[in-house]
């Protein structure tokens, strides 16, 4: 092969190289500015397990306030979980999981639940991978705030950091809280369990609506008074054949306390 032909090969090779690195390096300089069309968004798949009552031996839970769901709850009931003795009064949906992805049946999730009546609203899982901005436009896209009628929640727990990132995650979950309260003119919500608010979380956020999971009794903060305490992973209800979160209002909160304002008065 002569020289001038491998001359020639070499430096196709070059262009073709830098041309698919320069579409990665502008493709992720505008991911965070592009408009939602572009944006992946979740495509709820039809679940088909669990196809009986994994829970069938077990007792319906009482004295509950409200659930939380993913697409880890199956196939969910819908007339059956609306129609129980023991409604939930609100639910909370994911919208974004642990590993950064959209939850697949958050859309149908939150139309099932306002079929149904339900008061609904929607949860991020809070990641060091990616920026607060990053993960404010991506829970924009995907949230559509007319039909939301509780305060967005972010969820903030031990797999949403490491040890070398710890020093950062306040300044970047403050980030990411007050760039949904210029969004929609409320604080959100912060979830987290009791012992990593303790160590990762307080005091920055004391002022803020707080969730806080603790599952054998109820949170003791005395510096702050939660809102919500999610009680236990292992509820079971009607509809749901697989176990479910139970949450609860707490410090004398109610449903007021979670709920959006109307729109006219954000």
């Amino acid at each position: 092969m002569s020289l001038k032909k491998v001359l020639y090969i070499n430096t196709a090779f070059i262009i073709l190289i830098l041309t698919v690195a320069g579409f990665f390096v502008i493709w992720e300089m505008t991911r965070e500015v592009a408009p939602p069309l572009l944006k992946e968004k979740p495509r709820y798949v039809e679940q088909t397990w669990p196809e009986e009552d994994l829970l069938a031996d077990k007792e319906y839970s009482e004295f509950f306030d409200g659930i939380d769901i993913s697409v880890y709850q199956g196939r969910i009931f819908w007339d059956e979980l609306s129609l129980s003795k023991h409604k939930p009064r609100f639910i909370y949906v994911r919208a974004f999981g642990k590993d950064a992805k959209p939850d697949y049946a958050y859309h149908h999730n939150i139309e099932m639940a306002r079929k149904h009546q339900i008061p609904v609203g929607s949860y991020i899982f809070f990641t060091m991978a990616l920026s607060a901005q990053s993960q404010f436009h991506d829970f924009m896209s995907i949230v559509d705030l007319p039909l939301q009628d509780l305060r967005p929640v972010i969820d903030v727990e031990s797999l949403s950091t490491t040890p070398r990132n710890i020093e950062h995650l306040k300044d970047s979950v403050m980030r990411l809280a007050k760039l949904i309260e210029q969004e929609i003119g409320v604080k959100p919500i912060i979830y987290s369990n009791q012992r990593y608010y303790k160590k990762h979380l307080a005091p920055a956020f004391n002022d803020y609506p707080l969730w806080i999971a603790h599952y054998s009794h109820e949170p003791d903060l005395p510096e702050i008074r939660p809102i919500l305490w999610q009680r236990s992973e292992r509820g079971h209800v009607k509809g749901i054949w697989t176990y479910v979160d139970l949450d609860n209002f707490i410090n004398g909160a109610n449903m007021t306390s979670i709920l959006l304002p109307k729109k006219k008065d954000r």
